[in-house]
């Protein structure tokens, strides 16, 4: 077994607290992603894990192990940084090679896993290389393959993709989804992408500040954020949030208003102060009468198989996602409709969910 725990783990470096009780379990050969902002204590963790950073208060677990005080090289994890981090004098084998040299792994075993992880990363025509003479997508394989040799408990990738072009993290990013598939390693995944975090994870947590926001399948996370920053920082482009107030069964807000969801009736006292969030691709052109929301366009992204529209009405910005098919033009005035079941309401106080 080689799940992961944390137990409300605290870090913080003289008076700075970086991160306050974290608690958060991982599971056996799970693939999680920690995703946040810059600065959210995402990397921090993962360095605690690794042992590259000491534990203020609180424990981690591997495997059932305490390995506050270990060294980092007894704890059995691999790390892969956002730095190739390669030797330059050394060839692709020679690399793939060295950490197994240190510990003095016999020959013919070195041999055998650094030809196995070779061939799973396919550039076993590429042993005789040196970084130099690699493409940044094989550096990053090479890096990957280091960590594979290992045959760790725990693999930690801390930003693996950052220096690479968007085609080549498309496609690296998918490499390593189906490298963690087919090896079934527990793994934790650090990136500040939510498009990373959305298509890579298991899971995702996402934080802020140092504390969880919320723990989810990529699909639980989207579909019911926890609160606002969520709700706004899970989805491209982001939901819209406006602020609104109940009234009746509907939501008013300083522009237009919104029928009230039958899945939140009750729970919005008359009066109170919400925050409405509706996703982008929610927002739908609407030739009706009755259609609540007037805007004037101001900027239209076509991105092939979609289009990206923002608009204006009074003080609120929207963005919306149109079929190609039906693209507005800048400066035109649209009606446009949104489903009540799809809103998400959030108190504008705590900004947590009232779903």
């Amino acid at each position: 077994m080689s799940g992961l725990s944390f137990h409300n783990v605290a870090k913080r470096f003289g008076s700075v607290s970086v991160i306050e009780n974290l608690n958060l379990d991982i599971h056996d050969h799970e693939l999680m992603v920690l995703v946040g902002p810059s600065g959210c204590g995402k990397s921090t963790a993962l360095r605690m894990i690794a042992g590259l950073e000491d534990v203020s208060d609180g424990t981690i677990s591997i495997g059932g192990r305490v390995v506050n005080d270990l060294a980092p090289k007894d704890r059995d994890i691999a790390m892969v940084f956002q730095s190739y981090a390669l030797y330059p004098h050394m060839t692709v084998r020679e690399n793939l090679e060295f950490g197994l040299r240190m510990r003095k792994v016999p020959a013919d075993e070195r041999a055998r896993r650094v030809a196995s992880a070779a061939e799973i990363l396919g550039m076993s025509q590429l042993l005789e290389r040196k970084p130099k003479d690699l493409s940044g997508g094989q550096r990053q394989r090479v890096a990957v393959g280091r960590a594979i040799v290992r045959q760790p408990a725990v693999f930690l990738f801390d930003e693996p993709l950052s220096n690479l072009d968007a085609k080549l993290r498309v496609q690296t990013r998918a490499e390593i989804t189906k490298l963690q598939a087919t090896l079934g390693t527990t793994s934790v995944y650090v990136t500040h992408d939510q498009v990373e975090a959305m298509t890579m994870g298991h899971r995702i947590t996402v934080m802020r500040d140092g504390k969880i926001q919320q723990v989810g399948t990529p699909r639980e996370v989207y579909e019911k954020p926890a609160n606002a920053f969520v709700a706004q920082f899970i989805g491209t482009p982001p939901m819209n949030l406006i602020p609104a107030t109940v009234i009746g069964d509907s939501l008013q807000t300083s522009s237009f208003a919104l029928p009230l969801s039958t899945k939140v009736r009750g729970r919005g006292v008359e009066g109170q102060r919400v925050i409405v969030g509706i996703r982008p691709e929610h927002l739908h052109q609407d030739s009706s009468d009755r259609a609540p929301i007037r805007a004037a366009v101001d900027v239209v992204e076509p991105i092939g198989h979609e289009t990206i529209v923002y608009a204006s009405t009074g003080a609120e910005r929207l963005v919306a996602i149109f079929d190609p098919g039906a693209t507005p033009r800048a400066g035109e005035t649209i009606a446009m409709s949104v489903d009540a079941e799809a809103l998400h309401l959030f108190d504008a106080e705590t900004q947590e969910s009232l779903r």
